[in-house]
């Protein structure tokens, strides 16, 4: 049912670009209604099947994205795809490269120190 939710909302959105753009080149109202309605069939029509497709594919299926309804669902089925990646990252990946002292981990949170123009690097204008 999602499917057809979202080609309603992109088939109305096309129609209403039809009409202001019929409108505003100052065409007949009845070729407006007629592109609009058009339009609206065939926009509805084209995401409704390309919704389907990618759905018969395994790409991503709208409806059950929508019928998720607690993040615990979404997450078991991310998990499965990204455990060995989780496994693989270990705490030597987090320590810096540039050689900078880490802070020491005292449980709180760490506290806010704005810029000074001493910290900042200057760089030189080529001669």
């Amino acid at each position: 049912m999602a499917k057809l939710y979202a080609a309603m909302v992109f088939a109305f959105i096309a129609a209403t670009v039809i009409v202001i753009t019929g409108l505003s080149s100052d065409a007949r109202a009845i070729t407006v209604f007629f592109r609009s309605i058009v339009g609206f069939i065939s926009a509805g029509l084209i995401v409704y099947i390309l919704l389907r497709i990618l759905a018969a594919q395994d790409i991503f299926d709208f409806d059950a994205f929508i019928e998720a309804k607690d993040e615990e669902t979404l997450v078991m089925g991310e998990e499965g795809e990204t455990s060995s990646a989780v496994d693989e990252y270990t705490a030597e990946d987090e320590s810096p490269a540039t050689g900078e002292a880490e802070p020491a981990e005292t449980g709180g949170q760490a506290q806010f120190e704005p810029l000074s123009s001493d910290d900042l690097t200057r760089m030189e204008t080529p001669k």
